[in-house]
Protein backbone atom coordinates (compact mmCIF):
# COMPACT_ATOMS: atom_id res chain seq x y z
CA UNK A 1 0.00 0.00 0.00
CA UNK A 2 1.82 2.78 -1.23
CA UNK A 3 2.39 6.12 1.44
CA UNK A 4 -0.45 8.57 0.34
CA UNK A 5 -3.34 5.71 0.99
CA UNK A 6 -2.05 5.02 4.25
CA UNK A 7 -1.93 8.89 5.19
CA UNK A 8 -5.16 9.54 3.68
CA UNK A 9 -6.25 6.53 6.18
CA UNK A 10 -4.88 7.82 9.19
CA UNK A 11 -6.60 11.01 8.24
CA UNK A 12 -9.74 9.31 7.68
CA UNK A 13 -9.54 7.71 11.32
CA UNK A 14 -8.36 10.54 13.11
CA UNK A 15 -11.15 12.55 11.87
CA UNK A 16 -14.18 9.75 13.15
CA UNK A 17 -12.10 8.95 16.23
CA UNK A 18 -13.28 11.61 18.85
CA UNK A 19 -16.92 11.28 17.57
CA UNK A 20 -16.70 7.04 17.70
CA UNK A 21 -14.98 7.50 21.28
CA UNK A 22 -17.64 9.77 22.41
CA UNK A 23 -20.61 7.47 20.93
CA UNK A 24 -18.90 3.79 21.28
CA UNK A 25 -19.95 3.12 25.02
CA UNK A 26 -23.35 4.86 24.98
CA UNK A 27 -25.61 4.63 21.64
CA UNK A 28 -29.05 5.44 21.31
CA UNK A 29 -30.75 3.62 18.29
CA UNK A 30 -34.49 4.87 18.07
CA UNK A 31 -36.23 7.81 19.53
CA UNK A 32 -40.12 6.97 18.93
CA UNK A 33 -42.54 10.28 20.34
CA UNK A 34 -45.96 10.28 20.74
CA UNK A 35 -47.93 13.46 20.67
CA UNK A 36 -51.64 13.56 21.46
CA UNK A 37 -53.16 17.21 21.64
CA UNK A 38 -55.81 17.66 23.66
CA UNK A 39 -58.73 20.12 23.27
CA UNK A 40 -56.98 22.95 25.86
CA UNK A 41 -53.94 23.00 23.62
CA UNK A 42 -52.30 21.26 25.95
CA UNK A 43 -49.74 17.59 24.78
CA UNK A 44 -49.43 14.57 26.35
CA UNK A 45 -46.23 13.18 25.13
CA UNK A 46 -44.41 9.70 24.94
CA UNK A 47 -41.03 9.18 24.21
CA UNK A 48 -39.40 5.85 23.95
CA UNK A 49 -35.61 5.53 24.17
CA UNK A 50 -33.86 2.39 22.61
CA UNK A 51 -29.99 1.84 22.69
CA UNK A 52 -26.79 0.53 24.42
CA UNK A 53 -25.71 1.86 27.34
CA UNK A 54 -22.38 1.09 28.89
CA UNK A 55 -21.11 4.21 30.93
CA UNK A 56 -22.47 7.53 32.68
CA UNK A 57 -25.10 7.47 35.22
CA UNK A 58 -27.94 8.86 34.13
CA UNK A 59 -29.68 10.29 30.66
CA UNK A 60 -31.23 13.83 30.86
CA UNK A 61 -32.52 15.84 28.09
CA UNK A 62 -33.22 19.83 29.09
CA UNK A 63 -36.24 21.40 28.26
CA UNK A 64 -36.43 25.22 28.02
CA UNK A 65 -39.86 26.22 29.69
CA UNK A 66 -41.82 29.75 29.27
CA UNK A 67 -43.53 30.41 32.47
CA UNK A 68 -46.74 29.48 30.92
CA UNK A 69 -45.11 26.01 29.61
CA UNK A 70 -45.70 23.48 32.95
CA UNK A 71 -44.96 20.04 32.98
CA UNK A 72 -46.62 17.13 35.24
CA UNK A 73 -46.99 13.18 35.23
CA UNK A 74 -43.61 12.18 34.60
CA UNK A 75 -43.30 8.72 34.53
CA UNK A 76 -40.44 6.31 33.20
CA UNK A 77 -39.89 2.71 33.11
CA UNK A 78 -38.02 0.83 31.03
CA UNK A 79 -38.05 -3.19 30.10
CA UNK A 80 -38.19 -4.69 33.64
CA UNK A 81 -40.56 -2.04 35.50
CA UNK A 82 -41.64 1.64 36.46
CA UNK A 83 -39.16 4.06 38.06
CA UNK A 84 -39.80 5.93 41.28
CA UNK A 85 -40.35 9.56 40.84
CA UNK A 86 -38.90 12.16 42.97
CA UNK A 87 -39.49 16.04 43.48
CA UNK A 88 -35.45 16.50 43.74
CA UNK A 89 -32.50 15.58 41.15
CA UNK A 90 -29.41 15.81 42.36
CA UNK A 91 -26.66 15.27 39.41
CA UNK A 92 -24.06 14.17 41.58
CA UNK A 93 -25.81 11.34 42.89
CA UNK A 94 -24.31 7.70 42.53
CA UNK A 95 -25.31 5.09 40.15
CA UNK A 96 -27.13 2.99 42.89
CA UNK A 97 -28.72 6.33 43.80
CA UNK A 98 -30.37 7.62 40.41
CA UNK A 99 -30.82 4.15 39.53
CA UNK A 100 -34.84 3.23 39.22
CA UNK A 101 -35.55 6.81 40.16
CA UNK A 102 -36.46 9.64 37.60
CA UNK A 103 -37.30 13.39 38.31
CA UNK A 104 -36.52 17.61 37.54
CA UNK A 105 -33.44 19.17 37.93
CA UNK A 106 -33.82 22.88 37.71
CA UNK A 107 -31.62 25.19 35.92
CA UNK A 108 -31.83 28.86 34.49
CA UNK A 109 -33.04 27.92 31.30
CA UNK A 110 -35.78 25.84 32.90
CA UNK A 111 -35.31 22.33 33.56
CA UNK A 112 -33.99 18.90 32.94
CA UNK A 113 -35.48 15.61 32.45
CA UNK A 114 -33.87 13.18 34.12
CA UNK A 115 -33.73 9.30 34.70
CA UNK A 116 -30.97 6.71 36.02
CA UNK A 117 -29.40 4.29 33.42
CA UNK A 118 -30.40 2.14 36.18
CA UNK A 119 -28.86 -1.29 34.34
CA UNK A 120 -25.55 -1.48 31.50
CA UNK A 121 -26.35 -3.15 28.31
CA UNK A 122 -29.18 -2.65 25.58
CA UNK A 123 -32.19 -0.68 27.56
CA UNK A 124 -35.65 0.36 26.65
CA UNK A 125 -36.95 3.33 28.11
CA UNK A 126 -40.50 5.02 28.08
CA UNK A 127 -40.73 8.45 29.29
CA UNK A 128 -43.94 10.38 29.43
CA UNK A 129 -45.15 13.31 30.49
CA UNK A 130 -48.20 16.45 29.86
CA UNK A 131 -46.85 19.87 28.77
CA UNK A 132 -49.46 22.59 29.36
CA UNK A 133 -50.00 25.33 27.47
CA UNK A 134 -48.39 24.39 24.53
CA UNK A 135 -51.12 25.63 21.35
CA UNK A 136 -51.56 28.81 21.57
CA UNK A 137 -54.47 30.39 19.97
CA UNK A 138 -53.40 33.51 17.86
CA UNK A 139 -55.60 36.04 16.35
CA UNK A 140 -55.53 33.91 12.57
CA UNK A 141 -54.96 30.45 13.79
CA UNK A 142 -53.72 28.17 16.59
CA UNK A 143 -50.47 26.44 16.78
CA UNK A 144 -46.98 25.86 18.03
CA UNK A 145 -43.22 25.42 17.36
CA UNK A 146 -41.87 22.63 19.53
CA UNK A 147 -38.44 20.99 19.89
CA UNK A 148 -38.47 17.13 20.30
CA UNK A 149 -35.00 16.38 20.08
CA UNK A 150 -32.35 18.94 21.12
CA UNK A 151 -29.17 19.58 19.01
CA UNK A 152 -25.84 19.18 20.68
CA UNK A 153 -26.87 15.89 22.32
CA UNK A 154 -23.57 13.98 23.45
CA UNK A 155 -25.97 10.96 22.65
CA UNK A 156 -27.65 11.29 19.17
CA UNK A 157 -30.26 9.14 18.05
CA UNK A 158 -30.09 6.89 14.85
CA UNK A 159 -33.41 7.26 14.01
CA UNK A 160 -36.46 9.35 15.08
CA UNK A 161 -40.29 9.38 14.05
CA UNK A 162 -42.44 11.99 15.65
CA UNK A 163 -46.50 10.83 15.79
CA UNK A 164 -48.56 13.83 16.83
CA UNK A 165 -52.71 13.03 16.62
CA UNK A 166 -56.00 14.69 18.18
CA UNK A 167 -57.33 13.11 21.41
CA UNK A 168 -61.08 13.47 20.07
CA UNK A 169 -60.06 11.10 16.94
CA UNK A 170 -59.90 14.11 14.42
CA UNK A 171 -58.08 13.90 11.68
CA UNK A 172 -55.19 16.12 10.96
CA UNK A 173 -54.89 16.70 7.20
CA UNK A 174 -53.92 19.15 4.80
CA UNK A 175 -57.15 20.62 4.51
CA UNK A 176 -56.92 21.76 8.38
CA UNK A 177 -53.41 22.10 9.22
CA UNK A 178 -50.08 23.29 8.12
CA UNK A 179 -46.58 21.61 9.13
CA UNK A 180 -42.96 22.34 8.89
CA UNK A 181 -39.55 20.28 9.86
CA UNK A 182 -36.67 21.90 11.21
CA UNK A 183 -32.96 21.03 12.19
CA UNK A 184 -32.79 17.48 10.56
CA UNK A 185 -32.68 15.70 7.04
CA UNK A 186 -35.73 13.83 6.81
CA UNK A 187 -39.92 14.58 5.83
CA UNK A 188 -43.15 15.45 7.40
CA UNK A 189 -46.16 14.61 6.14
CA UNK A 190 -49.79 13.71 6.60
CA UNK A 191 -50.13 9.99 7.39
CA UNK A 192 -53.76 8.63 8.28
CA UNK A 193 -55.12 11.55 9.90
CA UNK A 194 -52.12 11.89 12.06
CA UNK A 195 -48.78 13.92 11.48
CA UNK A 196 -45.70 11.90 10.99
CA UNK A 197 -42.11 13.00 10.72
CA UNK A 198 -39.20 10.73 10.27
CA UNK A 199 -35.23 11.19 9.64
CA UNK A 200 -33.89 9.77 7.40
CA UNK A 201 -30.06 10.03 8.32
CA UNK A 202 -28.54 9.80 11.80
CA UNK A 203 -28.49 12.42 13.48
CA UNK A 204 -25.27 14.58 15.01
CA UNK A 205 -24.85 17.02 17.64
CA UNK A 206 -25.87 19.77 15.21
CA UNK A 207 -29.30 18.29 14.59
CA UNK A 208 -32.04 19.03 16.43
CA UNK A 209 -36.24 17.61 15.77
CA UNK A 210 -38.27 20.75 15.53
CA UNK A 211 -41.93 20.66 14.39
CA UNK A 212 -44.41 23.53 13.79
CA UNK A 213 -48.25 23.30 13.04
CA UNK A 214 -50.73 25.53 12.41
CA UNK A 215 -54.31 24.35 12.92
CA UNK A 216 -57.79 26.18 11.37
CA UNK A 217 -59.79 28.07 14.44
CA UNK A 218 -61.90 25.98 15.49
CA UNK A 219 -60.34 22.47 15.75
CA UNK A 220 -59.44 23.46 19.41
CA UNK A 221 -59.81 25.82 22.34
CA UNK A 222 -56.49 26.76 23.58
CA UNK A 223 -56.52 27.77 27.32
CA UNK A 224 -53.33 30.02 26.18
CA UNK A 225 -54.01 32.78 24.08
CA UNK A 226 -52.00 35.21 22.38
CA UNK A 227 -52.65 38.45 20.70
CA UNK A 228 -50.61 38.63 17.57
CA UNK A 229 -50.93 36.56 14.38
CA UNK A 230 -49.07 33.11 14.39
CA UNK A 231 -47.17 34.33 10.76
CA UNK A 232 -45.29 36.27 13.84
CA UNK A 233 -44.18 32.37 15.27
CA UNK A 234 -43.57 31.31 11.37
CA UNK A 235 -41.20 33.66 10.47
CA UNK A 236 -38.94 33.50 13.19
CA UNK A 237 -38.92 29.85 12.54
CA UNK A 238 -38.19 30.31 8.69
CA UNK A 239 -35.25 32.51 9.43
CA UNK A 240 -32.12 30.49 8.07
CA UNK A 241 -34.12 27.98 6.71
CA UNK A 242 -35.05 26.78 3.40
CA UNK A 243 -38.62 27.55 3.21
CA UNK A 244 -39.98 30.11 1.14
CA UNK A 245 -36.69 30.77 -0.07
CA UNK A 246 -35.62 27.85 -2.26
CA UNK A 247 -34.42 30.60 -5.37
CA UNK A 248 -32.61 32.88 -2.72
CA UNK A 249 -30.58 29.47 -1.71
CA UNK A 250 -27.42 28.96 -3.78
CA UNK A 251 -25.90 25.94 -4.45
CA UNK A 252 -22.96 26.67 -2.24
CA UNK A 253 -25.17 27.77 0.68
CA UNK A 254 -26.52 24.28 0.53
CA UNK A 255 -23.31 22.97 0.42
CA UNK A 256 -22.10 24.54 3.33
CA UNK A 257 -25.52 24.09 5.43
CA UNK A 258 -25.45 19.94 4.74
CA UNK A 259 -22.19 20.07 6.01
CA UNK A 260 -22.00 22.01 9.29
CA UNK A 261 -25.70 20.69 9.95
CA UNK A 262 -25.08 17.25 8.90
CA UNK A 263 -21.17 16.98 9.41
CA UNK A 264 -18.92 13.61 9.40
CA UNK A 265 -21.54 10.79 10.57
CA UNK A 266 -23.26 11.62 7.29
CA UNK A 267 -19.71 11.16 5.43
CA UNK A 268 -19.65 7.76 7.26
CA UNK A 269 -23.32 6.96 6.52
CA UNK A 270 -22.74 8.04 2.61
CA UNK A 271 -19.47 5.88 2.93
CA UNK A 272 -21.27 3.14 4.53
CA UNK A 273 -23.97 3.52 1.15
CA UNK A 274 -20.97 3.21 -1.27
CA UNK A 275 -19.56 -0.04 -0.07
CA UNK A 276 -23.20 -1.68 0.36
CA UNK A 277 -24.18 -0.40 -3.14
CA UNK A 278 -20.91 -1.93 -4.23
CA UNK A 279 -21.63 -5.38 -2.23
CA UNK A 280 -25.06 -5.28 -4.32
CA UNK A 281 -23.41 -4.42 -7.66
CA UNK A 282 -21.22 -7.50 -7.32
CA UNK A 283 -24.12 -9.54 -6.06
CA UNK A 284 -26.10 -7.83 -9.38
CA UNK A 285 -23.11 -9.08 -11.22
CA UNK A 286 -22.85 -12.68 -10.02
CA UNK A 287 -26.76 -12.90 -11.04
CA UNK A 288 -26.50 -11.63 -14.40
CA UNK A 289 -23.28 -13.81 -15.23
CA UNK A 290 -25.05 -16.97 -13.92
CA UNK A 291 -27.57 -16.20 -16.85
CA UNK A 292 -25.42 -15.07 -19.18
CA UNK A 293 -26.22 -12.93 -22.29
CA UNK A 294 -29.82 -13.10 -23.26
CA UNK A 295 -30.67 -12.56 -26.82
CA UNK A 296 -34.24 -12.15 -27.12
CA UNK A 297 -36.20 -9.28 -26.33
CA UNK A 298 -36.84 -9.56 -22.53
CA UNK A 299 -40.05 -9.89 -20.05
CA UNK A 300 -41.61 -11.28 -22.87
CA UNK A 301 -41.68 -8.19 -24.50
CA UNK A 302 -43.39 -5.77 -22.09
CA UNK A 303 -41.23 -2.55 -22.09
CA UNK A 304 -43.04 -1.74 -19.48
CA UNK A 305 -42.21 -4.61 -17.07
CA UNK A 306 -38.42 -3.75 -18.44
CA UNK A 307 -38.49 -0.27 -16.83
CA UNK A 308 -40.73 -1.39 -14.01
CA UNK A 309 -37.87 -3.28 -12.79
CA UNK A 310 -35.40 -1.40 -14.37
CA UNK A 311 -36.20 1.29 -12.15
CA UNK A 312 -35.93 -1.31 -8.96
CA UNK A 313 -32.35 -2.31 -9.79
CA UNK A 314 -30.92 0.85 -11.13
CA UNK A 315 -30.96 -0.57 -14.89
CA UNK A 316 -32.41 2.86 -16.11
CA UNK A 317 -33.12 6.25 -15.13
CA UNK A 318 -36.57 7.43 -14.17
CA UNK A 319 -38.26 9.09 -17.40
CA UNK A 320 -35.99 7.16 -19.67
CA UNK A 321 -39.58 5.43 -21.07
CA UNK A 322 -40.26 8.99 -22.20
CA UNK A 323 -37.45 8.75 -24.49
CA UNK A 324 -38.43 5.33 -25.90
CA UNK A 325 -42.44 7.01 -26.12
CA UNK A 326 -40.74 9.62 -28.73
CA UNK A 327 -38.33 7.35 -30.41
CA UNK A 328 -41.26 4.63 -31.20
CA UNK A 329 -43.41 7.94 -32.32
CA UNK A 330 -40.57 9.10 -35.11
CA UNK A 331 -40.59 5.42 -35.87
CA UNK A 332 -44.18 4.66 -36.63
CA UNK A 333 -44.14 7.79 -38.61
CA UNK A 334 -46.02 10.03 -36.54
CA UNK A 335 -43.30 12.68 -35.55
CA UNK A 336 -40.90 13.27 -38.25
CA UNK A 337 -37.41 15.38 -37.72
CA UNK A 338 -37.43 19.24 -39.49
CA UNK A 339 -34.10 20.87 -39.97
CA UNK A 340 -34.43 24.46 -39.14
CA UNK A 341 -32.61 27.64 -39.66
CA UNK A 342 -32.99 30.12 -37.37
CA UNK A 343 -30.85 33.73 -37.36
CA UNK A 344 -29.49 35.08 -34.41
CA UNK A 345 -27.58 37.79 -32.80
CA UNK A 346 -25.47 39.29 -35.33
CA UNK A 347 -27.20 37.78 -38.26
CA UNK A 348 -25.53 34.29 -37.42
CA UNK A 349 -27.33 31.18 -38.28
CA UNK A 350 -27.99 28.42 -36.27
CA UNK A 351 -29.73 24.91 -37.50
CA UNK A 352 -32.24 23.19 -35.17
CA UNK A 353 -34.19 19.79 -35.10
CA UNK A 354 -37.79 20.67 -34.91
CA UNK A 355 -40.37 17.95 -34.94
CA UNK A 356 -43.09 17.85 -36.87
CA UNK A 357 -46.48 16.05 -36.25
CA UNK A 358 -47.87 13.89 -39.17
CA UNK A 359 -50.83 12.14 -37.56
CA UNK A 360 -52.07 8.95 -35.33
CA UNK A 361 -51.31 6.10 -37.58
CA UNK A 362 -53.90 3.84 -34.83
CA UNK A 363 -53.33 0.69 -36.45
CA UNK A 364 -50.15 0.59 -35.20
CA UNK A 365 -49.85 2.82 -32.43
CA UNK A 366 -50.69 1.04 -28.86
CA UNK A 367 -52.31 2.98 -25.79
CA UNK A 368 -48.83 4.52 -24.52
CA UNK A 369 -48.12 6.26 -27.88
CA UNK A 370 -51.86 7.26 -28.33
CA UNK A 371 -51.33 9.37 -25.13
CA UNK A 372 -48.50 10.89 -26.10
CA UNK A 373 -48.95 11.94 -29.52
CA UNK A 374 -52.00 13.29 -27.79
CA UNK A 375 -50.22 15.61 -25.19
CA UNK A 376 -47.68 16.38 -28.28
CA UNK A 377 -50.53 17.80 -30.06
CA UNK A 378 -51.87 19.88 -27.52
CA UNK A 379 -48.08 21.40 -27.04
CA UNK A 380 -47.25 22.15 -30.68
CA UNK A 381 -48.59 25.39 -32.53
CA UNK A 382 -51.11 26.29 -35.81
CA UNK A 383 -48.36 25.47 -37.67
CA UNK A 384 -48.54 21.25 -36.39
CA UNK A 385 -44.29 21.67 -35.24
CA UNK A 386 -42.73 21.27 -31.94
CA UNK A 387 -40.17 23.83 -31.32
CA UNK A 388 -37.69 23.45 -28.41
CA UNK A 389 -39.40 26.49 -26.77
CA UNK A 390 -42.99 25.55 -26.85
CA UNK A 391 -41.96 21.92 -25.41
CA UNK A 392 -40.19 23.86 -22.34
CA UNK A 393 -42.78 26.35 -21.32
CA UNK A 394 -45.33 23.22 -22.07
CA UNK A 395 -43.31 20.90 -20.20
CA UNK A 396 -43.44 23.48 -17.58
CA UNK A 397 -46.80 24.48 -17.26
CA UNK A 398 -48.18 20.25 -18.04
CA UNK A 399 -46.07 18.82 -15.45
CA UNK A 400 -48.45 16.27 -14.16
CA UNK A 401 -49.88 15.07 -17.48
CA UNK A 402 -45.99 14.29 -18.79
CA UNK A 403 -45.66 12.20 -15.36
CA UNK A 404 -49.06 10.08 -15.71
CA UNK A 405 -47.15 8.94 -19.02
CA UNK A 406 -44.29 7.74 -17.16
CA UNK A 407 -46.66 6.31 -14.16
CA UNK A 408 -48.97 4.53 -16.67
CA UNK A 409 -45.87 2.73 -17.51
CA UNK A 410 -44.51 1.80 -14.38
CA UNK A 411 -47.86 0.95 -12.74
CA UNK A 412 -48.31 -1.43 -15.96
CA UNK A 413 -45.02 -2.81 -15.54
CA UNK A 414 -45.34 -3.82 -11.87
CA UNK A 415 -48.61 -5.45 -12.76
CA UNK A 416 -46.97 -7.63 -15.27
CA UNK A 417 -44.26 -8.31 -12.39
CA UNK A 418 -47.63 -8.57 -9.86
CA UNK A 419 -49.47 -11.33 -11.76
CA UNK A 420 -45.93 -13.49 -12.52
CA UNK A 421 -45.34 -13.36 -8.26
CA UNK A 422 -41.63 -11.61 -9.18
CA UNK A 423 -41.03 -9.98 -5.39
CA UNK A 424 -41.65 -10.76 -1.94
CA UNK A 425 -41.45 -6.97 -1.34
CA UNK A 426 -42.08 -3.64 -3.51
CA UNK A 427 -39.33 -1.56 -2.65
CA UNK A 428 -37.55 1.53 -4.86
CA UNK A 429 -34.21 0.58 -4.91
CA UNK A 430 -34.88 -2.98 -4.36
CA UNK A 431 -32.43 -5.74 -3.28
CA UNK A 432 -32.13 -9.40 -4.92
CA UNK A 433 -33.30 -10.86 -1.71
CA UNK A 434 -36.73 -8.95 -2.34
CA UNK A 435 -36.82 -11.40 -5.86
CA UNK A 436 -38.63 -14.57 -6.20
CA UNK A 437 -37.26 -17.18 -8.32
CA UNK A 438 -39.42 -16.13 -11.05
CA UNK A 439 -38.34 -12.80 -10.56
CA UNK A 440 -34.76 -13.67 -10.65
CA UNK A 441 -35.70 -14.98 -13.72
CA UNK A 442 -36.89 -11.57 -15.02
CA UNK A 443 -34.13 -9.68 -13.82
CA UNK A 444 -31.51 -12.18 -15.28
CA UNK A 445 -33.13 -11.70 -18.76
CA UNK A 446 -32.95 -8.38 -18.47
CA UNK A 447 -29.35 -7.88 -17.57
CA UNK A 448 -28.55 -10.53 -19.86
CA UNK A 449 -29.89 -8.31 -22.54
CA UNK A 450 -28.38 -5.08 -21.56
CA UNK A 451 -24.60 -7.46 -21.61
CA UNK A 452 -25.73 -8.61 -25.07
CA UNK A 453 -26.59 -4.71 -26.10
CA UNK A 454 -22.99 -3.88 -24.33
CA UNK A 455 -21.06 -6.44 -26.04
CA UNK A 456 -23.07 -6.41 -29.49
CA UNK A 457 -20.54 -6.03 -32.35
CA UNK A 458 -18.39 -9.00 -30.25
CA UNK A 459 -20.90 -11.51 -30.03
CA UNK A 460 -24.10 -10.59 -32.39
CA UNK A 461 -24.91 -12.77 -35.30
CA UNK A 462 -24.08 -11.62 -38.69
CA UNK A 463 -27.97 -13.47 -39.90
CA UNK A 464 -29.44 -10.33 -38.37
CA UNK A 465 -30.14 -8.04 -41.59
CA UNK A 466 -34.30 -7.04 -41.24
CA UNK A 467 -34.32 -3.11 -39.90
CA UNK A 468 -37.43 -4.21 -38.11
CA UNK A 469 -35.46 -5.98 -35.46
CA UNK A 470 -32.48 -3.35 -35.00
CA UNK A 471 -35.60 -0.72 -34.52
CA UNK A 472 -37.00 -2.85 -31.78
CA UNK A 473 -33.07 -3.53 -30.38
CA UNK A 474 -32.29 0.03 -30.09
CA UNK A 475 -35.98 0.68 -28.57
CA UNK A 476 -34.39 -1.24 -25.67
CA UNK A 477 -30.95 0.23 -26.01
CA UNK A 478 -32.24 4.00 -25.56
CA UNK A 479 -33.99 2.63 -22.08
CA UNK A 480 -30.88 1.90 -20.96
CA UNK A 481 -29.31 4.48 -21.92
CA UNK A 482 -26.66 3.00 -24.38
CA UNK A 483 -28.56 3.48 -27.91
CA UNK A 484 -25.25 5.36 -29.31
CA UNK A 485 -22.56 3.15 -28.35
CA UNK A 486 -24.88 -0.22 -29.96
CA UNK A 487 -25.82 2.26 -33.03
CA UNK A 488 -21.72 2.81 -33.63
CA UNK A 489 -21.73 -1.23 -33.17
CA UNK A 490 -24.31 -1.97 -35.51
CA UNK A 491 -22.36 0.34 -38.06
CA UNK A 492 -19.46 -1.91 -37.58
CA UNK A 493 -21.28 -5.16 -37.88
CA UNK A 494 -23.33 -4.13 -40.25
CA UNK A 495 -20.93 -2.09 -42.93
CA UNK A 496 -23.64 -2.20 -46.07
CA UNK A 497 -26.15 -0.42 -43.85
CA UNK A 498 -24.23 2.26 -42.81
CA UNK A 499 -26.97 4.81 -44.32
CA UNK A 500 -29.50 3.20 -42.81
CA UNK A 501 -28.29 2.91 -39.23
CA UNK A 502 -27.39 6.96 -39.82
CA UNK A 503 -30.41 7.97 -40.46
CA UNK A 504 -31.72 6.20 -37.43
CA UNK A 505 -29.19 7.14 -35.45
CA UNK A 506 -30.39 10.71 -36.38
CA UNK A 507 -34.02 9.73 -34.88
CA UNK A 508 -31.78 8.53 -31.52
CA UNK A 509 -30.22 12.10 -31.17
CA UNK A 510 -33.35 13.63 -31.96
CA UNK A 511 -35.55 11.62 -29.63
CA UNK A 512 -33.23 11.91 -26.26
CA UNK A 513 -32.74 15.52 -26.98
CA UNK A 514 -36.75 16.14 -26.90
CA UNK A 515 -37.33 13.52 -24.22
CA UNK A 516 -34.44 15.44 -22.21
CA UNK A 517 -35.90 19.04 -22.45
CA UNK A 518 -39.33 17.67 -21.63
CA UNK A 519 -38.02 15.34 -18.62
CA UNK A 520 -35.54 18.36 -17.46
CA UNK A 521 -38.72 20.89 -17.61
CA UNK A 522 -41.27 18.17 -15.88
CA UNK A 523 -38.57 17.78 -13.03
CA UNK A 524 -37.89 21.52 -12.47
CA UNK A 525 -42.18 22.17 -12.39
CA UNK A 526 -42.53 18.93 -10.10
CA UNK A 527 -39.46 20.56 -7.68
CA UNK A 528 -40.85 24.22 -8.07
CA UNK A 529 -44.36 22.43 -6.95
CA UNK A 530 -42.99 20.59 -4.08
CA UNK A 531 -41.42 23.33 -2.75
CA UNK A 532 -44.60 25.95 -2.83
CA UNK A 533 -46.05 22.82 -1.49
CA UNK A 534 -44.00 22.52 1.54
CA UNK A 535 -43.42 26.30 2.11
CA UNK A 536 -47.38 26.60 2.23
CA UNK A 537 -47.43 23.61 5.14
CA UNK A 538 -48.14 20.94 3.06
CA UNK A 539 -45.72 18.66 4.28
CA UNK A 540 -42.66 17.21 2.35
CA UNK A 541 -38.66 17.26 3.16
CA UNK A 542 -37.75 19.14 6.49
CA UNK A 543 -35.61 21.89 6.16
CA UNK A 544 -32.02 21.50 8.05
CA UNK A 545 -31.86 25.33 9.01
CA UNK A 546 -34.53 26.92 11.01
CA UNK A 547 -36.95 26.31 13.80
CA UNK A 548 -35.86 29.33 16.17
CA UNK A 549 -38.30 30.75 18.82
CA UNK A 550 -39.25 26.73 19.19
CA UNK A 551 -40.20 25.96 22.63
CA UNK A 552 -40.16 22.52 24.82
CA UNK A 553 -37.15 21.19 23.70
CA UNK A 554 -33.68 23.44 24.11
CA UNK A 555 -29.61 22.22 23.87
CA UNK A 556 -27.55 19.58 24.90
CA UNK A 557 -28.40 16.18 27.11
CA UNK A 558 -27.81 12.79 26.28
CA UNK A 559 -25.70 11.31 28.92
CA UNK A 560 -23.79 12.02 32.04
Amino acid sequence: MGRSNICLILCFLLIFAFPLAAFASNHVDIIDIQVIIYEDGSMGIIQNWEGSFEEGTEIYFPMNAPDYLTIDNLKVSDQTGIFETISYWNIDWSFEEKARKCGFNYTESGYEICFGISRYGQNRYTIEYKLDNVVGGYSDRDGANLRFVNDQMNTTPTHVTVEIRLADGTSITDEIADIWGFGFSGKVAFEKGNIIARTDTPLSADNHVTLMIGLDKGILSPSRQEPGSIEEIMKKAFEDSDYDNSEKISLFGIMISILICIGFPLGLTIWIGKINKKRNEKRKKKLSEKFGYFRDIPNEGNLSATYALGRMFDMCEDGAILATGMLRLIRLGCLLPVENQEVGFMGKTKETANLRLMGSHHSKMNEYDEYLYTVLESAAGPDGILQSKELKRFANQNDRLLRAYIKKHDSAGRAYLSQRHCLKRWNTPAKLKDLTPAGEKELGELMGFKRYLEDFSLIAQRGINEMSIWREILIYAMLFGIADKVAEQMKELYPEHSLELTDYSQSLVTAYSYHYLLYNNMKKAEEQSQQKKRSSGSGGFASLGGGGGSIGGGSGGGTR
